[in-house]
């Protein structure tokens, strides 16, 4: 009977085990360690069909998505591993069947999903079976490391700016579009890789007519256009574990124009921008 019970509640919902030989995907809340029911019953189904089972091998991984900075989503990787497997040891799985345990941090992404973020990403991977020894080779290689894209700083003076081209916002708002994101990841790196760096991020707009100093924000209902657009890449930088002391934000209206008058389209979209100000590095 209780066999049957099973079976039913994985037709009800098949999200709880996939298939035989697939990993099993748990997910997760924002900032949360805790399995949920469905999780649970994820792993009491694959303990019950044995997929999972004293004898066989399995690993553990643990991720989380980008909300939140790097060194908070490192440990919440690893503490929602701990979590799995404890459970599993409940539920009398072996501790030497468990090959690994490990937390994997925050999962890439090239677009932002707002404060929503992704729950694909926040999520446990129970992989049966376990991961495959690396075949050794015999002879040397050539380890070819990737480097992280990043902003051109290398010829950048104290006090210079250097604009960020491929920064989006919503028209008449300090809330950066999903396309930006690899921009302020680029920003991100560049910050990362270079400890020294200290910098001001620098907020200027357009097309204001003669009296009006800056902009009006629908979001935050005032004046202050380019100051929260450059308070929206702080935040993105201190939610990042940027340092608050290397970065700070000012906002200049259209007083500071790269065209005055504007005369056309291309000089409107060069006057709003955000850059840069190196402060020393």
């Amino acid at each position: 009977m209780l066999r049957w019970l099973v079976i039913l509640l994985l037709g009800i919902c098949p999200c709880l085990v996939q298939a035989q030989r697939d990993t099993i995907r748990l997910y997760y809340d924002i900032g949360v360690s805790k399995m949920n029911e469905t999780s649970m019953k994820a792993i009491d189904s694959a303990v019950y069909f044995e997929r999972l089972a004293p004898g066989k091998k399995l690993a553990i991984v643990g991720y989380a998505d980008y909300l939140g900075s790097e060194d908070a989503n490192l440990p919440l990787s690893q503490n929602r591993a701990n979590v799995v497997k404890d459970y599993l040891l409940k539920m009398g799985i072996a501790e030497k069947d468990i090959q690994m345990v490990s937390g994997k941090g925050e999962v890439a992404r090239d677009l932002l999903n707002g404060t929503a973020g992704y729950i694909t990403d926040r999520r446990v991977d129970i992989i049966p079976g376990g991961i495959p020894e690396p075949t050794k080779k015999v002879g040397t290689a050539t380890v070819v490391v990737k480097s992280l894209p990043q902003i051109d700083i290398s010829k950048a003076k104290k006090n210079s700016t250097i604009t960020l081209d491929k920064l989006y916002f919503e028209p008449g708002s300090h809330k950066l579009r999903d396309a930006s994101y690899p921009e302020l990841l680029k920003l991100y790196n560049t910050m990362k890789e270079n400890e020294q760096l200290k910098i001001c991020v620098e907020g200027h707009i357009c097309c204001l007519p003669k009296g009006n100093t800056d902009g009006y924000d629908y979001d935050s209902e005032d004046f202050n256009l380019s100051v929260n657009r450059a308070r929206a890449v702080y935040d993105f930088l201190m939610r990042k574990g940027i340092k608050a002391d290397r970065v700070t934000y000012s906002g200049f209206g259209m007083t500071k124009p790269i065209f005055m008058p504007e005369l056309n389209e291309e000089q409107e979209n060069k006057n709003r921008r955000v850059e840069i100000r190196i402060l020393s590095k």
